[in-house]
């Protein structure tokens, strides 16, 4: 449906007729157009006499925030005349200059129609529409530092361990490397506990050996994070980190349940900083014990981790 407005326009000069108060009718469709719709106006208005002379219709949508990816306007758009004294024009974002603009910014646009003419001259506001573009609505800011949080980084460096234990057998140990990216909640303070949530990375042990009475099943190719794991780092220069994986702890030590994953494992880390290394090198240890094995034995998993902690922000 065509949205309707009405403009009534004392002095108007320049036109023919005696009318003082000339009545203008501006159409602008469609009544919601999308981001990227082009917006056809459509005025009824007195015909012009000048040859210089034409009606002019601009747009014009407040930013935001985001106003280097959209169009919060155009250059103005003379015009047509039509039947039944309308004079109408198209508004396309797609005509915008920088191929990064051609979409209306959200908001509610402004349509605004002047006679131009002859040059320089124009008038001042003849007609006015307000269209809500988009959503309707100015795009919101962007989250602030504190709503963002400070990414964190924790890389596992060489000579970090796994390690599967269980009586009566020799344990079996593997190198172990790994990513973990988070962040820390707001900003933080040099000197205070910082406690980061990590929420996506894992390890990957390279050389972990199958366990000789768990014949066909093997631990994972990599025990990644199964949720949000919280580390603190004390202002005391301890440290502790509760490391939760994907898969039972049977799994991780290699005697199955066969198939997918299923369940997690917790496995609490702690540790102190290295006067004169901090975080470039945290050595962080943990294990978990009682973990149900064929034959009615029970095993553990140790880990012996060394990792550099970032927290420049940077990836």
């Amino acid at each position: 449906m065509i949205a309707v407005g009405v403009a009534a326009v004392a002095g108007f000069g320049g036109v023919s007729g005696a009318a003082a108060k000339p009545r203008l009718v501006l159409k602008v469709a469609p009544a919601k157009p999308a981001a990227t719709t082009p917006i056809t106006v459509s005025l009824k208005a007195p015909k012009l006499r000048g040859s210089k002379m034409y009606y002019g219709v601009a747009l014009s949508v407040d930013p935001g925030y985001l106003r280097e990816t959209c169009s919060s306007g155009l250059p103005v758009v003379a015009l047509r005349a039509a039947r039944g004294g309308r004079f109408t024009g198209t508004l396309n974002p797609r005509a915008a200059i920088d191929p990064h603009k051609r979409r209306w910014c959200n908001g509610v646009a402004r349509v605004e129609v002047r006679r131009y003419g002859p040059w320089p001259w124009y008038t001042r506001v003849l007609a006015r529409r307000k269209v809500p573009v988009g959503t309707g609505k100015p795009d919101p800011p962007p989250p602030s530092a504190e709503e963002l949080g400070v990414p964190v980084k924790m890389t596992v460096l060489d000579g970090s361990t796994i390690t599967a234990s269980a009586p009566g057998r020799p344990d079996r140990s593997s190198p172990v490397t790994g990513t973990f990216r988070g962040s820390i909640p707001g900003r933080f303070k040099p000197n205070t506990d910082l406690t980061t949530d990590f929420t996506t990375g894992g390890l990957a042990p390279s050389a972990f050996p199958a366990d000789p009475l768990c014949p066909g099943t093997t631990a994972p190719a990599s025990f990644d994070l199964a949720a949000s794991s919280p580390q603190t780092l004390f202002a005391s220069g301890e440290a502790s980190m509760t490391l939760v994986l994907n898969g039972a702890p049977s799994q991780l030590f290699g005697c199955g349940p066969a198939g997918p994953l299923a369940g997690t494992t917790t496995i609490p880390l702690s540790g102190t900083v290295v006067k004169g290394v901090g975080l470039l090198a945290l050595p962080l240890t943990g294990s978990v014990s009682g973990i149900p094995l064929p034959g009615g034995s029970t095993g553990g998993l140790a880990a012996n981790l060394t990792v550099n902690i970032d927290l420049s922000g940077k990836d």
